[in-house]
């Protein structure tokens, strides 16, 4: 029996040693005229962990539950006021990134609160953070003095990006920082620039949105696709954005663009219009991604649709390129066959695509 206790000592004591990897917490605050926007982005184990407690973490679409936990826990954790008096935040995006060469709760949290007010010339805004601090306190009880692991991690870096960028590293010394509304407060152009960016964001991370590029520019063919066709399917796209910030776009439109494209490969008939579809299709996904995350100023909208359409274009032209490629590496093998040898790649394509596309919808809808 001693040594049975003596063994279970020795497993608490090691357990209570396997600290959680501690990283900054990065706020970021951008003053509009009728709020105040903070996005977070902070590692995930100790938010998975101690915070949310949801195993597996989903990378969007989170539960209510899981976002009402986030949202407590981050307006416990970083309180800001306006000359003084506190403001609530309201949790309106969450998502979840983990790499494919991240294990068990390794990743990082992006939560974007919305503070409503209205910041008058004079004020003063101010704020003050303290993630992980009971965590922090725990594990100087246990170390009965010894330092803390991870000191450097116990901070959050804010950063104003208004007429003069300003940062601040707020420590539990120095948990606090003021900064006046004038110098906070953002230009209409660079708020137009903003939304540039994240339209253009919109289609660039959209992995989801690849294969439905790709079968759209199987669609077009080998060859050059003429202006009518790129108009048709810049149009559709831009249709897709406009009604996208109308409707909500549901998460499996994109899948069902990529299914339908890919019912369009080799079949003449039906591919402008099944491209067509799927362009708008992409074009409302995009808007639904980039939408909750534009300023409000007059050009957010129109300017995060450009970003979008030439960011899509400019990888719709790269898929297609592709496509040319490989129809000119088959003519080099056999000139009087590239045709035959193309339409069964192009075939063997469509199936694949068609799958994924069937897959993902698949998935989406159990959700």
């Amino acid at each position: 029996m001693p040594i049975l206790a003596w063994l279970l000592g020795a497993a608490l004591s090691a357990s209570a040693h396997d600290f959680y990897p501690i990283l900054p917490v990065r706020a970021t605050l951008r003053v509009e005229p009728d709020r105040i926007v903070a996005d977070f982005r902070a590692d995930a184990v100790i938010w998975i962990e101690d915070v949310v407690g949801l195993h597996p973490m989903p990378p969007s679409g989170w539960p209510a539950e899981t976002l009402a936990k986030a949202e407590a826990y981050t307006n416990a954790h970083f309180r800001l006021t306006l000359d003084g008096k506190p403001l609530e935040g309201k949790l309106v995006a969450a998502r979840y990134r983990q790499f494919p060469w991240e294990v068990n709760e390794e990743g990082v949290f992006f939560l974007r609160l919305v503070y409503p007010a209205a910041p008058a010339a004079g004020a003063t805004l101010g704020g003050t953070a303290s993630f992980y601090e009971e965590y922090r306190r725990e594990l100087a009880g246990e170390l009965g003095g010894k330092p803390v692991p991870y000191a450097e991690g116990y901070r959050t870096i804010a950063t104003i990006p208004g007429r003069r960028r300003l940062e601040f590293t707020l420590t539990g010394d120095a948990p606090a920082f003021t900064a006046a509304v004038e110098d906070a407060r953002r230009s209409p152009f660079a708020m137009t620039l903003e939304s540039l960016r994240l339209g253009a964001q919109a289609a660039l991370g959209s992995a989801a949105g690849f294969p439905a590029l790709l079968a759209i520019a199987l669609c077009l063919g080998a060859k050059a696709p003429g202006r009518t066709a790129a108009a048709v399917l810049l149009a559709a796209a831009a249709a897709g954005f406009s009604v996208g910030g109308l409707l909500p776009s549901p998460p499996w439109l994109i899948w069902a663009a990529t299914l339908g494209a890919s019912l369009g490969i080799g079949r003449r008939a039906f591919a402008p219009a099944l491209s067509a579809a799927a362009a708008a299709g992409l074009g409302a996904a995009w808007c639904g991604a980039a939408s909750p995350l534009l300023p409000h100023c007059a050009l957010a909208f129109p300017s995060a649709l450009a970003g979008a359409l030439a960011a899509g274009a400019g990888l719709m032209a790269a898929g297609w390129l592709g496509v040319r490629a490989e129809h000119r590496r088959l003519a080099s093998v056999s000139q009087s066959r590239v045709d035959e040898l193309f339409a069964r790649r192009a075939r063997l394509t469509a199936t694949a695509l068609a799958m994924v596309g069937a897959y993902g919808l698949w998935q989406s809808l159990q959700r």
